[in-house]
């Protein structure tokens, strides 16, 4: 359907296709019978002079140069820019004849991790010089080049033609088919379209419908690292079709993914950890993604720190819009929500040093790889990282599969979620790992997809991949009540589908309060409803931290202080009422499983700054056993010097009550929402009652209506009012 909509010349390709990719009989569109037309088109060409001296793309031009001198792909990419703007042909047969030599002659070790990825890039530069000075091209030079790319292309990872593979996860969902063989394929069209077909198949067939699916939620499942690589390779489609006069390829929602990256940023230029690895620069495909939508804000919060490796350096000077200009992401909403497939939710208090940014997570679904089993975590900032989330991707126990990798960074344990410890469960990641007592893995730990790749349960469609991956439901969201600069931001999930069946339900709510003109700069109030199948199944509520926490009674201290680090998080456990809360942590038990550390720190040839791994945190466990246990938790966000302000909870018939400054909120202690009415007394201000069914609410205070009609949404599920201390009734309205 989308394809139908926005490609305007179009081909069936059914019989066409090789035989063993025939499945993916799709409308694709056909490359124009011309010369250029990958990456740029001779309407195009006259731009490039403009490139060279734009005061924005001077220095990419410039630094280029200074690339190719040490690089011969990158000298024959830029001598063919050179023959399109002059039309040298002695220029254009010199720059023919040694790509020709990089493609036959170039040596790569099989053995080196990745390797397909400069082989990729090697077919890339090939195909630019082969598509750009076609016209001096000899029959025998192009039977040639057609050899080499087949028989490099053979090297890579998955082969050509590549089998039905994993479409969301894996070296596959990178430059394999977006890039590589794709611009290969463009460029020999006329003389071989095989491979051309064969990449364009399985693009729109099996790589665009996922993406177009995971794009509406504006975010990425593979954490913050991968988004440089994976959505990186997205943007080459999207490019390479726009220039050859095929524009949108994907759902627009595409422009949107980068927000995520904009409100995950903290003052320190660094991002809130996600998924596989720590502290990456901003990503090129920021940029990319900028020019192609004309996105301010994006582009903004890439020249917050940009950053372009050589291997994309072409691509900034062919693809930069460098007319667009930024504009402040502080003009953006201080919340935001990321819809399915995630059910994310990040809240700011403002854009400078002195905000504090949280981050909350459903995870509607979950699909293994680089993305972890933290359905239900949290992460603060302010002044340094306070609630975090630990453990560290390659390290010195290893990298991906690694004991500690295994065993704890990918395992809900190493994050502020809740643990259900059954001591007979077995948990799979790809084999059998050690017992975390969290969430079980989607599948095995298998990613979606894998099996294809053997020939074995190939997957007909998306709705045949999803259902194992499903973990999470996002139960209600939102914030107000000004949209954009809210003072509460919520979100409430049920999480059961990501355990094993140790639980009969989990569910959490998050409330962000923004506290502005107070001390405490913010609060975070996470509510937990858990039941499990067995009583002796113990229940822990988690809170990571760099350093030490100081535990007083029910209250909870993290404030570290390396670094330069000024902010605090001072957390008060209200329920359960009788509760053992005790530190996990330090030498020997910096990650601690059960009994069993898993060891790993950064290599010596990092930069230490750049991780953040935690050694420690606080387990809050009920101290009877029970099959159903309540948790809430009060985290108030504060500099150092700072005392906490009071905090107070009261049950209020079926529901509980917690109130800190002026805001009062309100949780049904059964997780359902409710239609009867609602009663509590309060001395504050303002005021969150969450639980609600959707309708139309009267509220009366001390017996008298102070608001009729008051909307809940279905989405939310919520009521926020400011009003003076007194009695409070709720009544939802008939019809």
């Amino acid at each position: 359907m989308i394809l139908r909509n926005t490609l305007t010349a179009c081909l069936l390709v059914l019989s066409a296709c090789r035989s063993r990719t025939s499945f993916d009989a799709a409308w694709m569109p056909v490359p124009p019978p011309e010369h250029p037309r990958l990456y740029l088109r001779a309407r195009d060409i006259p731009d490039l002079e403009r490139r060279m001296v734009h005061p924005v793309l001077k220095p990419v031009w410039e630094r280029l140069q200074q690339q190719a001198a040490r690089d011969p792909a990158t000298a024959v990419e830029l001598d063919s820019i050179r023959y399109l703007i002059g039309k040298d042909a002695a220029l254009g047969r010199r720059t023919a004849a040694a790509a020709l030599r990089l493609l036959q002659e170039t040596k790569f070790d099989m053995r080196q991790q990745d390797v397909s990825r400069p082989i990729g890039r090697l077919m890339v530069t090939g195909a630019i010089v082969y598509d750009w000075c076609y016209p001096v091209l000899t029959p025998d030079q192009k039977r040639a080049y057609r050899v080499a790319f087949l028989r490099t292309a053979k090297t890579l990872q998955a082969g050509n033609p590549p089998p039905y593979g994993a479409a969301i996860t894996d070296h596959y969902s990178e430059y394999l088919v977006m890039r590589n063989l794709l611009s290969a394929g463009v460029a020999i069209y006329d003389e071989d379209p095989a491979m051309y077909r064969d990449a364009a198949a399985q693009f729109f067939r099996l790589l665009a419908p996922p993406r177009n699916w995971w794009y509406r939620g504006g975010a990425y499942h593979q954490g913050a690292m991968y988004a440089g690589t994976r959505c990186g390779a997205e943007m080459f489609p999207l490019w390479i079709f726009a220039r050859m006069g095929f524009p949108g390829v994907y759902d627009p929602a595409q422009q949107f993914v980068p927000y995520w990256w904009i409100y995950m940023r903290r003052p320190d230029g660094q991002t809130l950890r996600s998924g596989d690895g720590q502290f990456t620069t901003n990503h090129f495909w920021s940029l990319l993604t900028a020019s192609y939508y004309k996105d301010p804000y994006v582009l903004a919060d890439y020249l917050a720190g940009p950053a372009v490796n050589s291997t994309h350096r072409l691509f900034d000077f062919l693809w930069h819009d460098p007319d667009l200009s930024p504009r402040p992401v502080s003009e953006l909403p201080l919340s935001r929500y990321m819809d399915s497939p995630y059910g994310w939710m990040i809240a700011r208090t403002g854009w400078d040093a002195e905000s504090v940014i949280a981050e909350m997570k459903v995870n509607v679904y979950n699909f293994n790889d680089h993305q972890h089993s933290d359905g239900g975590a949290f992460q603060v900032y302010y002044k340094g990282p306070l609630a975090i989330d630990s453990g560290i991707y390659e390290g010195t126990d290893g990298g991906y599969g690694s004991p500690h990798d295994t065993n704890y960074n990918k395992r809900t344990i190493a994050h502020n979620s809740l643990l259900i410890y059954d001591p007979a469960e077995t948990i799979r990641w790809k084999r059998t790992t050690g017992n975390d007592g969290g969430q079980a893995p989607p599948n095995g730990g298998e990613e979606p997809g894998d099996h294809g790749m053997s020939g074995r349960n190939r997957p007909a469609s998306l709705t045949d991949v999803l259902p194992p991956y499903r973990t999470g439901e996002v139960l209600g969201h939102g914030f107000g009540p000004d949209a954009r600069n809210p003072a509460y931001t919520y979100l409430k999930g049920d999480i059961t589908q990501a355990y094993s069946r140790k639980v009969s339900r989990v569910e959490r709510s998050f409330v962000f309060l923004n506290l502005a003109g107070e001390r405490v700069r913010a609060a975070l109030l996470v509510f937990d409803r858990v039941v499990s199948t067995n009583p002796a199944f113990r229940k822990y509520w988690l809170l990571h931290s760099m350093e030490q926490p100081q535990i007083d009674g029910t209250t909870i201290t993290v404030a570290p202080q390396q670094r330069g680090w000024q902010g605090k998080l001072v957390d008060q456990v209200l329920l359960p009422a009788a509760a053992e809360i005790a530190p996990v942590g330090g030498p020997g038990k910096e990650f601690w499983v059960f009994g069993r550390n898993f060891p790993s720190q950064p290599p010596a040839d990092q930069n230490p700054e750049d991780y953040e791994v935690g050694a420690w945190r606080v387990e809050v466990s009920p101290r009877a056993a029970a099959t159903d246990d309540t948790f809430l938790n009060v985290m108030q966000i504060m500099d150092r010097a700072v005392q906490p302000l009071p905090v107070n909870r009261v049950d209020a018939g079926g529901a509980v009550r917690a109130r800190i400054a002026d805001c009062t909120v309100l949780f049904q202690r059964d997780g359902r929402r409710t239609s009867q009415p609602v009663t509590f007394r309060s001395e504050g201000q303002r005021f969150l009652v969450t639980d609600l069914v959707e309708g139309s609410w009267r509220i009366l205070r001390d017996g008298a209506v102070a608001s009729e009609g008051q909307a809940v949404s279905k989405e939310e599920g919520t009521i926020w009012w400011s009003g003076g201390p007194g009695q409070y009734r709720l009544e939802k309205r008939e019809k």
